[in-house]
């Protein structure tokens, strides 16, 4: 009658609270990309919904990413045998990548998102990371 609920491992737990962490980050860093394109929708571009569907897009894979970032290496540490844990790693970090840009381009090709505007957020998590060192002096 009930389904049993999976347990999230510790690299998916890991995961969702580095995202909660940086989703102020992400919203500030939303808006300043929101005001340069419309500072140049203003000063002689064109703006269209495609900037704003591709931000949320790149958003969604970003934080998606980042996720399954944390999912994998929680299940790759589980391996006891050290080369297969190796091989699934560069597998997973492959087919992430190929079925992420896969979607950016068949979304791109049909004019629905702004390719640019889709790719600044998969920074947000290395920018993240940088200024929190940069400002905290740890990480």
């Amino acid at each position: 009658m009930f389904k049993k609920i999976r347990r999230i491992s510790a690299g998916e737990r890991i995961a969702l609270t580095e995202l909660w962490k940086m989703t102020p980050f992400f919203l500030i860093s939303d808006g300043a990309v929101l005001a340069i394109c419309g500072l140049y929708g203003i000063f002689g571009g064109e703006v269209n919904f495609g900037i704003f569907t591709g931000l949320l897009l790149g958003n969604f894979i970003s934080a998606l990413n980042f996720y399954f970032i944390g999912f994998a290496s929680g299940r790759l540490l589980r391996h006891k045998n050290e080369a297969k844990a190796h091989g699934l790693a560069g597998f997973i970090y492959g087919a992430r990548y190929l079925g992420m840009f896969a979607v950016y381009w068949v979304l791109a090709s049909f004019g629905l998102i702004n390719l640019f505007t889709a790719l600044i957020p998969l920074l947000y998590p290395s920018f993240y990371y940088k200024f929190k060192a940069i400002f905290n002096k740890s990480v």
